[in-house]
Parts: structure tokens; sequence; C-alpha cells
């Protein structure tokens, strides 16, 4: 599975199937400039384990960016 989701500024979901280069085959008709700038893009197997893993992923990452400043582990220094 190949998908990119990104927001329009009137605040729709924006849901674009890729093929594997990352372009969209059938692109939303929304200029870059309209859309929100941010975008989730999605690459996994088309199975109902990867939609689960998936799921999962997408809640652990919801529940690390929602959780307030103080109680986010402190960053990783890089080496």
């Amino acid at each position: 599975m190949y998908r990119r989701y990104t927001v329009h500024r009137d605040g729709d979901l924006l849901v674009e199937d890729l093929g594997p280069d990352g372009k969209p085959l059938d692109p939303e008709p929304v200029t870059p400039e309209d859309r929100l700038p941010v975008e989730l893009v999605l690459l996994a197997p088309d199975t109902v384990d990867a939609r689960a893993q998936l799921l999962d992923l997408l809640e652990m990452a919801f529940e690390m960016e929602s959780a307030p400043d103080a109680e986010r582990p402190a960053p990783r220094a890089r080496t």
C-alpha cells in the first residue's frame, strides 16, 4: 500500500494512492498552495496484518505527538 494523506486548507482530508515511484496514480486536483504543509506517506504491504501494524504505528505517533511538552522524552543526542 502506497498512500499519501494531506489536509486541504478548508479541512478536507485528501487521500492519494501512490505508485511504487511515489507519484500519485490519480492526483487530487488541489494545488500544493492549497494543502497544509504536513503530509503522511504510508508504505506498507496491502494486507490485513500490515493495516493493523499501521494503525498501531499511527496510534503510537498520535500519543507521542499529543503529549504535553513536559511529558515528552528528551530528544536523543545525535552521534
